[in-house]
């Protein structure tokens, strides 16, 4: 039996739970017609490649007024006149491969960096599922990324980025609360349609009000970024969890 792994199919998937669909971003398969009206709805979009990995390739384009747009990728601005140009200026970054755009969350941040979660989740045998690690990732400064390699960004405990952040009304043990519901349904659901899975790594967002975004379910996380950690005990026990997996 096959299996669709893209991100799209992904996002359809979990869009189709109730409990998930509010945390999920507005996601459309890229076109015309979606970036005009994602543009339109949101002001700033996110484009990114729908089997890519690593922040590669990842555009963020937001509207800023008097028919100007500004294009935003690695580490470079380019602001284009008209939206039938920024269109084209996009498209003939992406019309190699399938790419799928959405609102762009508004990640909260840390002294003008953003900042996003990787929460792992892993299960054994026919164990119920289990949050394992927990960590945040910081973006280097001037990227829209927060991939470690791409955008020389840094590995934090996840309380002291949300206690240096610019979030407020909701306290981080709130926030871990709905993190971990929200992480825990998404590979339960997951689960249902890709019955092999035992480990998922989540890309969590949280924006300035303490809200968790769902970003990305990744299949095969890197457990490497838990060693940038000065308290390795997540990253033993993610070890510990994929041993016993693979020893069944």
């Amino acid at each position: 039996m096959g299996y669709k792994l893209d991100k799209m199919f992904k996002h359809i998937i979990m869009a189709k739970s109730p409990e998930l669909a509010s945390s999920l971003p507005d996601t459309r398969k890229m076109s015309n017609h979606a970036f005009h009206t994602l543009v339109a709805r949101y002001r700033k979009v996110i484009i990114k490649p729908s089997a890519g990995s690593g922040g590669f390739g990842v555009i963020q384009v937001a509207s800023i007024g008097k028919g100007k747009y500004e294009v935003h990728y690695e580490k470079t601005k380019k602001t284009i006149s008209g939206q039938k140009e920024a269109y084209a200026f996009v498209h003939s970054k992406t019309k190699k491969a399938p790419h799928m755009i959405q609102q762009r969350i508004p990640l909260s941040e840390i002294k003008g960096r953003p900042f996003d979660i990787r929460v792992m989740v892993q299960r054994e045998g026919k164990s119920n599922w289990t949050i394992t690690g927990k960590l945040a990732k910081l973006a280097g400064s001037g990227y829209i990324v927060t991939n470690i390699a791409r955008s020389k960004g840094t590995v934090i405990p996840l309380i002291t980025a949300i206690e240096r952040s610019n979030i407020t009304g909701t306290s981080a043990k709130e926030i871990q609360k709905k993190m971990d519901k929200v992480s825990t349904k998404t590979a339960q659901i997951l689960h249902a349609h890709y019955p092999w899975l035992h480990t998922i790594g989540m890309d969590i967002g949280l924006d300035s009000n303490g809200k968790v975004w769902i970003i990305e379910a990744n299949f095969a996380p890197s457990i490497s970024l838990f060693l940038h950690l000065k308290d390795k005990s997540f990253y033993k026990r993610i070890q510990s969890y994929s041993r016993k997996h693979k020893s069944k």
